[in-house]
């Protein structure tokens, strides 16, 4: 005969549970999401559980990957604030963004009716998480890599800028400057009204003395001032305006600005050929050594540090998306590529959670009736064993 078999209830020291958690465990599955943080409790299977683990890797992978792509992002943008804590720093915000990714990701799953809402606000959070960090991706990848060259480009146009000013500020010299347009529009309005009386002088010598002294100064200071320089003549009566005689004043005026515009045209000249032939950051270094000490510094081993972190990151934005939008794609690179990944990581683990969270199973195990069920099933077993007992 078969002999029958007994269930012998275990002491309650030895009954079956789940592990306490260190917190390093703890970092690892917000960082690693276990496939079963992606379901509830009521129901499972293995196969189930097999599935939602392959949702959760490929969700892990996807904010693991911004998270590499992110931190010299943050490590730059952080620098000024936080100097040589900028890496440490930067490393725990993107830690913080891809633990915020994983918990909008996990909680997506959940849509029983109460929940609903929730879940699907959970999933808007993530995928725009997500897509913010893949915005960024190749810019981070490009400050990692390529800083240097961003910061040639910069200072290149940094140059240019000036150059441009410098020859703005050279029209304006040989142009006359302010005072002499005044001192112009004056002298010309005496000439016309010194016409009109020179047609009928002799019924208005007094008039025309006095508006021909205004003008030109009297005889008296023209022979004395006679064979001296624009230079000599400032240095008599102490400015230009206190020249005798408003076309006279106009007159120095002009010289006094076209002697200046001289070295200036060569300065500007000298640069255009540097421009052309020194690379960006050695120009502005030896060219424009204050607009180079405003933007960049010398670092250990002839490297090249941004001044401001900010800047470095609104540089590589800037920098990345103009070529993007040009078409520049051999430019972009490996940035491009990287960015590329994360778009394709970012869109299919989102697609994954959304049909994830849409499975009968998965909401099953949510269910709060069928947990309630299972619960009552359990007590019931529990009771029959203690009664064999």
């Amino acid at each position: 005969p078969v002999q029958a078999m007994r269930i012998k209830q275990l002491k309650r020291s030895k009954e079956l549970g789940r592990k306490k958690q260190g917190i390093g465990n703890k970092l690892i599955q917000m960082i690693w999401v276990p496939g079963r943080e992606m379901r509830g409790n009521a129901y499972s299977t293995r196969e189930l559980d097999a599935s939602l683990n392959s949702v959760s890797k490929l969700m892990s992978i996807s904010t693991i990957w911004d998270f590499f792509c992110t931190i010299p992002l943050f490590n730059l943008g952080l620098s000024s604030i936080l100097g040589v804590a900028a890496l440490p720093g930067a490393a725990v915000l993107s830690l913080a963004l891809l633990v915020a990714s994983n918990s909008a990701g996990e909680i997506a799953t959940n849509r029983r009716p109460e929940h609903a809402s929730t879940a699907t606000w959970s999933l808007t959070a993530f995928i725009l998480l997500c897509l913010a960090k893949t915005l960024f991706s190749g810019v981070g990848v490009d400050l990692a890599i390529g800083s240097r060259a961003i910061a040639a480009t910069y200072a290149e146009q940094l140059a240019q800028e000036k150059l441009e000013k410098d020859k703005e500020e050279l029209k304006r010299l040989e142009a006359g400057g302010a005072e002499f347009k005044r001192a112009d529009a004056r002298c010309n309005e005496l000439r016309e009204q010194l016409k009109v009386l020179g047609a009928n002088r002799a019924a208005n010598d007094t008039q025309y003395v006095s508006l021909f002294v205004q003008a030109n100064g009297s005889n008296a200071d023209n022979f004395a001032d006679r064979g001296l320089s624009a230079q000599q003549l400032v240095d008599r009566y102490g400015s230009a305006s206190n020249i005798p005689g408003v076309c006279r004043q106009a007159k120095a005026f002009q010289e006094l600005n076209s002697i200046k515009a001289k070295p200036l045209t060569a300065a500007i000249e000298r640069k255009s050929q540097a421009i052309a032939s020194k690379p960006a950051l050695a120009y502005l270094e030896q060219e424009e050594p204050d607009i180079y000490a405003e933007h960049f510094r010398t670092g250990p081993g002839g490297s090249i540090e941004w001044v401001n972190g900010t800047e470095a990151v609104g540089q590589a934005t800037n920098q990345f998306y103009a070529n993007l939008l040009k078409g520049e794609f051999g430019l972009l690179g490996f940035s491009l590529f990287m960015m590329s990944i994360s778009i394709i990581l970012t869109g299919a683990a989102s697609l994954m959670i959304y049909f994830a969270s849409q499975n009968k199973e998965v909401k099953a195990s949510y269910a709060t009736d069928l947990e309630r069920f299972r619960n009552e099933r359990l007590e019931d077993y529990q009771r029959a064993i203690e009664e064999q007992n």
